[in-house]
Protein backbone atom coordinates (compact mmCIF):
# COMPACT_ATOMS: atom_id res chain seq x y z
CA UNK A 1 0.00 0.00 0.00
CA UNK A 2 1.54 3.37 -1.03
CA UNK A 3 0.01 6.96 -0.05
CA UNK A 4 1.40 10.01 -1.38
CA UNK A 5 0.79 13.34 -1.92
CA UNK A 6 -2.58 15.41 -3.89
CA UNK A 7 -3.11 18.96 -4.08
CA UNK A 8 -4.32 20.13 -0.94
CA UNK A 9 -4.17 18.28 2.13
CA UNK A 10 -5.85 14.60 0.85
CA UNK A 11 -3.59 11.97 0.25
CA UNK A 12 -3.90 9.15 -2.87
CA UNK A 13 -3.53 5.79 -1.16
CA UNK A 14 -3.10 2.91 -4.08
CA UNK A 15 -3.04 -1.24 -2.72
CA UNK A 16 -2.06 -3.61 -4.85
CA UNK A 17 -3.59 -7.45 -3.84
CA UNK A 18 -3.47 -10.71 -5.41
CA UNK A 19 -6.37 -12.08 -6.14
CA UNK A 20 -7.04 -14.31 -3.89
CA UNK A 21 -8.80 -14.65 -0.09
CA UNK A 22 -6.87 -11.57 0.97
CA UNK A 23 -8.56 -9.29 -1.00
CA UNK A 24 -11.46 -8.44 0.97
CA UNK A 25 -9.74 -7.85 3.84
CA UNK A 26 -7.10 -5.82 3.39
CA UNK A 27 -9.67 -3.17 1.44
CA UNK A 28 -12.21 -3.87 3.43
CA UNK A 29 -10.07 -2.35 6.48
CA UNK A 30 -8.44 -0.05 3.78
CA UNK A 31 -11.65 1.50 2.95
CA UNK A 32 -12.73 1.74 6.31
CA UNK A 33 -10.01 3.82 7.57
CA UNK A 34 -9.93 6.11 4.55
CA UNK A 35 -13.66 6.55 5.19
CA UNK A 36 -13.38 7.57 8.52
CA UNK A 37 -10.66 9.68 8.00
CA UNK A 38 -12.92 11.77 5.04
CA UNK A 39 -15.20 12.22 7.68
CA UNK A 40 -18.39 9.90 6.06
CA UNK A 41 -20.97 9.38 9.30
CA UNK A 42 -21.47 5.73 10.26
CA UNK A 43 -24.07 5.01 7.94
CA UNK A 44 -21.60 6.22 4.62
CA UNK A 45 -18.78 4.44 5.83
CA UNK A 46 -21.21 1.48 5.74
CA UNK A 47 -21.75 1.48 2.33
CA UNK A 48 -18.32 2.25 1.42
CA UNK A 49 -17.27 -0.98 3.28
CA UNK A 50 -20.71 -2.93 1.46
CA UNK A 51 -19.10 -1.45 -1.96
CA UNK A 52 -15.82 -2.39 -1.00
CA UNK A 53 -16.83 -5.65 -0.08
CA UNK A 54 -18.61 -6.58 -3.54
CA UNK A 55 -15.82 -4.78 -5.64
CA UNK A 56 -13.47 -7.16 -3.36
CA UNK A 57 -15.42 -10.61 -4.22
CA UNK A 58 -16.27 -9.16 -7.98
CA UNK A 59 -12.99 -7.80 -9.17
CA UNK A 60 -10.45 -10.63 -9.32
CA UNK A 61 -12.91 -12.22 -11.99
CA UNK A 62 -12.25 -8.85 -14.40
CA UNK A 63 -8.96 -8.03 -13.70
CA UNK A 64 -6.26 -7.60 -16.42
CA UNK A 65 -3.53 -9.23 -14.22
CA UNK A 66 -3.71 -11.55 -11.22
CA UNK A 67 -4.06 -8.60 -8.74
CA UNK A 68 -6.94 -6.37 -7.89
CA UNK A 69 -5.60 -2.54 -7.78
CA UNK A 70 -7.60 0.04 -6.43
CA UNK A 71 -6.36 3.99 -5.73
CA UNK A 72 -8.47 5.41 -2.76
CA UNK A 73 -8.68 9.21 -2.74
CA UNK A 74 -10.84 10.41 0.92
CA UNK A 75 -12.06 14.29 -0.32
CA UNK A 76 -13.80 16.14 2.12
CA UNK A 77 -16.73 14.30 3.24
CA UNK A 78 -16.30 11.43 0.00
CA UNK A 79 -14.11 8.75 -0.93
CA UNK A 80 -13.51 7.80 -4.57
CA UNK A 81 -12.33 4.08 -5.70
CA UNK A 82 -10.57 4.03 -9.04
CA UNK A 83 -10.24 0.08 -9.64
CA UNK A 84 -8.61 -1.34 -12.66
CA UNK A 85 -7.01 -1.95 -15.16
CA UNK A 86 -9.85 -4.79 -15.98
CA UNK A 87 -9.62 -6.25 -19.04
CA UNK A 88 -12.09 -5.25 -21.77
CA UNK A 89 -15.81 -5.08 -20.80
CA UNK A 90 -14.41 -6.04 -17.20
CA UNK A 91 -15.97 -2.28 -15.79
CA UNK A 92 -19.52 -2.64 -16.97
CA UNK A 93 -18.91 -6.90 -16.29
CA UNK A 94 -18.57 -6.29 -12.77
CA UNK A 95 -20.93 -3.53 -11.91
CA UNK A 96 -23.34 -6.16 -13.39
CA UNK A 97 -22.06 -9.14 -10.89
CA UNK A 98 -22.49 -6.59 -8.19
CA UNK A 99 -26.58 -7.26 -8.76
CA UNK A 100 -27.96 -8.89 -4.89
CA UNK A 101 -31.45 -11.41 -5.77
CA UNK A 102 -33.96 -9.48 -4.40
CA UNK A 103 -32.04 -6.09 -3.74
CA UNK A 104 -30.76 -4.96 -7.17
CA UNK A 105 -26.96 -3.51 -7.89
CA UNK A 106 -26.02 -2.70 -4.78
CA UNK A 107 -23.34 -0.46 -6.44
CA UNK A 108 -25.40 1.37 -8.55
CA UNK A 109 -27.70 2.28 -5.28
CA UNK A 110 -24.94 3.22 -2.77
CA UNK A 111 -22.82 5.10 -5.61
CA UNK A 112 -23.26 8.82 -5.81
CA UNK A 113 -21.17 8.56 -9.04
CA UNK A 114 -20.15 5.21 -10.86
CA UNK A 115 -18.68 5.35 -14.27
CA UNK A 116 -16.02 3.16 -16.00
CA UNK A 117 -13.87 4.41 -18.67
CA UNK A 118 -10.82 3.42 -20.70
CA UNK A 119 -7.41 4.04 -20.19
CA UNK A 120 -4.07 3.61 -21.82
CA UNK A 121 -3.65 0.05 -19.96
CA UNK A 122 -7.08 -0.96 -19.92
CA UNK A 123 -10.24 -0.32 -18.37
CA UNK A 124 -11.07 1.38 -14.69
CA UNK A 125 -14.12 1.42 -12.82
CA UNK A 126 -14.61 4.55 -10.73
CA UNK A 127 -17.12 4.91 -7.70
CA UNK A 128 -17.36 8.04 -5.89
CA UNK A 129 -19.28 7.74 -2.00
CA UNK A 130 -20.06 10.87 -0.59
CA UNK A 131 -21.92 12.70 1.71
CA UNK A 132 -23.70 15.77 1.86
CA UNK A 133 -25.38 17.13 4.74
CA UNK A 134 -28.74 18.49 4.21
CA UNK A 135 -30.20 21.44 6.61
CA UNK A 136 -33.96 21.42 7.57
Amino acid sequence: MTTGPLSGSEALTTVSIVAGPLVGPVLRRVVGMLAARADLPLDRLDDAVLVADLIAARAPAHVAEGRVDVKLEPGPRSLSLHVGPLRAGGGEALIVDAAVPGVGNVIEQLADELTVSPEDDGEFLHVRLAYAATTA
